[in-house]
């Protein structure tokens, strides 16, 4: 009997051998339902029963919610699952004779018609069954009323008939909540799978803006993920808020030494850039330290102009300024710092006219302070004038009786001797160059300048970087020597991309290659230090 869909309540009886059931209207059991197919399924009568087949049906079949494709045997109650159409197989035998020809209890052999009852005289009229050998057999079951039986067995079928009813709309029913619960759990798995989407989505926003450096941003959107699902991702999104919490900050910082680069407050700059903590964003800080530290150069140029004008107090303050500005980038700079000092004696004896030249402890001072200032011959006359008192007078005496001895054969010197020469004008210059030592540097830095193209020519970067630096110390302006350094800093870095390479398969190899970027890098360039941690990190092994 049809359940549910279109032919709901109709009955369908099994009638031969196998019935087709489908929507075509020539089949047995035709069903008008678009989601049963034409030739849909196939029940068929079996040595033990009926049993039901899909026909390769569009929406297949189902027997008690279960899909099936083989033939399976029907029991009696099974409901049978066609598309929208359910059917509730009732099994034969339920409540109907049993055919004579088969073997029932009051029949066992099944082959022989039973003999019908009869009355006779020796039983008093009550009916007795022939034992099949022409003798009666009296019992208590034929002694029954016919219309008794009758009864009697209409009564069980309309109880089982009403059994079925409620047992099929129990069915029904629950079908049909069953079917609510289908549809709401189909809606939550789509509401969960478009809410991983949208999860999903935005975690790919945020880690775009992770890469792009915009931690501001992203923080945003990682946040947002935590408020719409604490669970999505939860290791990954707090790691990534946890940097941002950490990068924001050296951000602003970043900005802000950028900022005082730019306006040429290399003490607030380097201040800044000294609480930089980063872990993702070295390159920007090495590009501002880059920046700082040419700066300081350029300071350092206007410092060294500043020192024609002795007798000026504004220029002499501006002079302490630049200076007091530099050391704060360059800590350890001697000629800022010397020129600080300069600076310094120059405000105290402009504002105090009155006081004596030199004090009378420390005569080499004024010896050193007239060298600087391109004064050779009074600088020596005030070293030997001390001489006698103070050993510091009679190291001038000597250093500048040597200095003015080989700057009258510049062109026979080589350039060891050159280097060694403008070395000790700074050390009688207390620690930066003096003007008398202009023609030394000219020499000096076309001789290196030369070897340093040289070497560059052979790939002995190393060297050439070397002779670079010193042109450049010499002369900061030198364009030359700022594209080999400039060059050189490449070099280093492709230098230590092979050594990184041969790390494990050649040790010493890789050693050698980090110990040459370390001599073609300067201590704070950032090639630098990785070198020196992996020559130490081999070292160990």
């Amino acid at each position: 009997m049809a359940q549910t869909g279109p032919a709901s309540g109709q009955e369908f009886a099994l009638e031969g051998d196998e019935l087709v059931i489908g929507r075509a209207a020539d089949n047995p059991v035709s069903i008008p339902d678009t989601s049963v197919s034409r030739k849909h399924a196939l029940v068929r009568k079996t040595a033990d029963g009926w049993a039901v087949s899909d026909l390769g049906s569009g929406n297949g079949t189902m027997l008690n919610g279960e899909a099936i494709a083989d033939e399976t045997p029907l029991s009696d109650g099974d409901v049978i699952t066609l598309g929208d159409t359910e059917l509730r197989y009732a099994g034969a035998g339920g409540g109907a004779a049993a055919d004579p020809g088969e073997a029932t209890a009051e029949n066992p052999a099944g082959s022989a018609r039973a003999r019908p009852p009869v009355r006779t005289a020796r039983t008093g009229g009550a009916i007795e069954r022939s034992t099949g050998r022409g003798r009666p057999v009296r019992t208590s079951r034929m002694a029954e009323d016919p219309e008794e039986a009758k009864k009697k067995r209409r009564k069980i079928f309309l109880g089982v008939g009403g059994s079925l009813v409620v047992i099929m709309a129990l069915l029904v029913g629950w079908k049909a909540i069953d079917n609510k619960r289908a549809i709401a759990r189909a809606a939550e798995r789509r509401a969960g799978q478009e809410h991983q989407a949208a999860m999903a989505d935005l975690f790919k926003e945020a880690k775009t803006l992770v890469r792009q450096g915009k931690w501001a941003e992203a923080k945003t959107k990682l946040e947002e993920i935590q408020t719409e699902d604490a669970e999505y991702e939860t290791r990954q999104v707090e790691n990534y808020i946890k940097i941002a919490d950490t990068e924001i900050p050296n951000q602003a910082l970043l900005a802000a030494a950028n900022d005082a680069i730019a306006k040429g407050e290399l003490g607030k700059a380097a201040e800044a850039l000294g609480k930089v903590k980063t872990t993702t964003q070295e390159a920007a800080v090495a590009s501002a330290k880059e920046t700082l530290e040419a700066k300081a150069t350029d300071k350092m140029g206007e410092a060294r102009a500043l020192l024609a004008f002795a007798s000026d107090l504004a220029k002499m303050e501006e002079l302490k300024r630049l200076c007091e500005d530099i050391l704060l980038v360059r800590v350890d700079d001697r000629e800022a710092s010397e020129l600080k000092k300069t600076a310094e004696s120059a405000i105290y004896k402009i504002k105090n006219p009155a006081v004596a030249e030199a004090r009378p402890d420390t005569p080499w001072l004024e010896v050193s302070a007239r060298f600087k200032n391109g004064d050779s011959s009074g600088a020596l006359s005030l070293a030997q004038a001390c001489a006698n008192k103070f050993a510091q007078c009679r190291t001038f005496e000597a250093n500048i009786k040597d200095f003015e001895a080989k700057s009258k054969r510049l062109e026979e010197l080589n350039e060891n001797d050159l280097i060694a020469l403008y070395d000790l004008d700074k050390k009688i210059a207390g620690g930066t160059s003096s003007e008398l030592s202009r023609p030394v540097r000219t020499q000096m830095v076309s001789k290196l300048f030369v070897k340093a193209s040289q070497a560059k020519t052979t790939g002995n970067w190393p060297r050439a970087i070397e002779l670079a630096r010193k042109v450049q110390q010499a002369d900061p302006g030198h364009v030359g020597a700022q594209a080999l350094i400039n060059e050189g800093r490449t070099q280093a870095r492709e230098a230590y991309l092979r050594g990184y390479q041969l790390r494990e398969t050649s040790p010493e190899e890789a050693i050698k290659l980090f110990k040459d970027v370390m001599s073609m890098t300067p201590a704070d360039d950032e090639t630098h230090q990785k070198a020196k941690s992996r020559v130490t990190e081999l070292q160990r092994q």
